[in-house]
């Protein structure tokens, strides 16, 4: 897959949230759906996490939707989620 998406965070404390997020994604990688880290370090003055993109966004699909899921959508969405959380791979401390 080419087609990356890079998330960029200021530093401006010593909490960061792409820091844990990387920290999950490692945790996570290899199971279904879980998109693959390509890079996470510092940048300038940014934390910088380069991730695969699969696809359009939940967010994106939401707006193209004119802000509103049937509820057919949700229940597949939730439906996924509770099957991936029963099967899938727990997340150990970041």
């Amino acid at each position: 897959n080419d087609d990356l998406a890079i998330k960029l965070e200021p530093l401006v404390n010593n909490s960061s949230s792409l820091e844990h997020e990387y920290c999950i994604l490692k945790q996570l990688e290899g199971g279904a759906g879980i998109l693959h880290v390509e890079w996470f370090g510092r940048e300038a003055t940014f934390d910088t996490l380069v991730l695969d993109l699969l696809g359009p966004s939940l967010h994106d699909l939401f707006l193209a939707q004119n802000r509103k899921f049937t509820l057919h959508t949700i229940l597949n969405i939730g439906d996924q989620l509770v099957s991936w959380f029963m099967v899938g791979p727990g997340i150990g401390r970041c």
